[in-house]
């Protein structure tokens, strides 16, 4: 197990992140719990408790891991929609830049040699906020394909709370799914997300996919004693 997660955690190092921050990362992750105690970390990565505590310092200003207090000891967590919560950042990130960008061409003027710099950077990070907006919708779509499945499943409407405990999911996770259904039904046809009493959500067909003269002959064949 040690030698996987120096390697899975160089790696990462590869990608940008600091040595010590991502052995603790990739320990957190190859533990069943999704979590450890510094002690645990640190006769697993055999370093000091110091190395362990700045490291996770790091972690937790990026919103990777998170502490939880138990009865005796803190652990150190990270959650299983964590990527999704931070790729959502970093696209609003590049989402920002690119305004801030647009403001300076304004100000500078496009013709300018620092406005026409400004702008070819604008353009860059709105195209890259774009293409990763679109890429947690991809992502997050097998989630709200999920979400859908669920409330077919159920046959009735259900709260977002009662999805995440059903699915066995985080409060944010279902949102993002939620909101994913929500911004893309064509991803979902011929299904289509409705809500259904106060906070509830349940899965329909699509209206008009169906005429009425089939949407009766079904209802006949599904209930052949009522008809």
């Amino acid at each position: 197990m040690r030698r996987y997660v120096e390697e899975f955690a160089a790696l990462m190092v590869r990608t940008g992140v600091p040595p010590m921050a991502a052995r603790v990362l990739t320990g957190l992750f190859t533990a069943d719990s999704g979590s450890l105690t510094a002690a645990e970390l640190v006769r697993l990565l055999r370093v000091s408790p110091a190395s362990v505590s700045k490291a996770v310092g790091y972690l937790e200003k990026l919103e990777l891991v998170r502490r939880e207090r138990g009865r005796r000891r803190e652990r150190y967590v990270i959650d299983d929609d964590v990527w999704y919560r931070t790729w959502t950042t970093s696209a609003r990130a590049h989402e920002e830049l690119a305004e801030s960008s647009a403001r300076g061409v304004a100000i500078l003027g496009a013709a300018t040699p620092a406005g026409a710099r400004l702008n070819g950077m604008g353009r860059f990070f709105a195209r890259l906020g774009e293409d990763m907006s679109g890429g947690p919708s991809i992502a997050a779509g097998g989630d709200a394909l999920t979400v859908m499945a669920a409330l077919v499943h159920a046959r009735a409407p259900l709260t977002a709370d009662r999805l995440a405990g059903a699915l066995g999911w985080s409060a944010d996770r279902v949102a993002g799914a939620l909101e994913d259904a929500a911004r893309h039904p064509e991803s979902l046809d011929p299904l289509t997300l409705r809500r259904s009493g106060v906070g509830a959500y349940e899965a329909v067909a699509v209206p008009g996919r169906l005429t009425a003269a089939q949407r009766d002959r079904l209802r006949r064949t599904a209930h052949p004693v009522d008809a």
